[in-house]
């Protein structure tokens, strides 16, 4: 599949489920399940490192989902294990689920291109900048820089700062908190520092692959026609 395609795919899977009700949710987890079974990308893992990642701003979300609705009467929904549940949790559950799917989306997207083919596809799909007297050509190059950065420091071993100097540090949790917090900052700065001045002058190469064929913009149309058909026989088995 063209790699511009993939992109456009991927985008429409994301604004399907941005608003996505109970039959979108279950159609994204089937296209999931099959791409992890059937396809030879592996993305699993990197995808099950960044929900690690992820871990509290998932249970915050649901925490003030469940928190922060208003009372209102207990949902009976037959697509919810056929119980009572609050409102709150089901709205809780959906937004997260719903980040679930798109998290693994963004690590089969990244898994199967590598950085030629995204800034390819990418300097494709800005041609409309370029109508708006912008440099796309710089775009590209700012957006490939930060993703290989951002890909630097991932793979750099998390940054642990042991406190010796406790005067200098503060006994109370807060002031160790600035600590660190402090120093974790002033670590990640230097090392973008350093790799700025070991790459520069490096040249980004890529080849331009020309526009997809005509019928592989289907793949995109079927997907948000599948997702609308889900939405729609959702809402007429309500």
């Amino acid at each position: 599949m063209h790699p511009v395609i993939r992109i456009i795919c991927f985008l429409v899977f994301v604004a399907c489920l941005s608003r996505a009700n109970a039959g979108q949710l279950f159609l994204g987890f089937g296209l999931t399940a099959l791409f992890l079974v059937f396809s030879s990308v592996h993305f699993f893992k990197p995808a099950l490192t960044m929900l690690s990642r992820l871990r509290w701003f998932f249970l915050s979300i649901f925490v003030l989902y469940f928190w922060m609705t208003p009372d209102s009467p207990l949902s009976t929904d037959s697509a919810y294990l056929y119980v009572d549940v609050p409102v709150g949790v089901v709205l809780g559950l959906e937004r997260i689920t719903s980040l679930l799917l798109i998290i693994f989306a963004v690590s089969y997207l990244l898994a199967s291109l590598d950085q030629k083919q995204l800034m390819a596809a990418i300097y494709w799909l800005a041609l409309p900048v370029s109508c708006l007297g912008l440099d796309r050509n710089t775009l590209v190059l700012r957006l490939s820089m930060g993703l290989e950065a951002v890909g630097s420091l991932s793979a750099e071993p998390r940054y642990r700062n042991e406190i010796k100097n406790k005067e200098g540090a503060g006994n109370r949790f807060y002031q160790r908190f600035y600590y660190q917090a402090r120093s974790s900052m002033q670590y990640y700065y230097q090392h973008v520092l350093c790799r700025a001045k070991e790459e520069a002058g490096k040249e980004y190469i890529f080849d331009h692959p020309g526009p997809p064929a005509l019928w592989q913009w289907g793949f995109p149309l079927s997907l948000y026609i599948l997702f609308a058909l889900a939405a729609e026989i959702y809402r007429l088995h309500e």
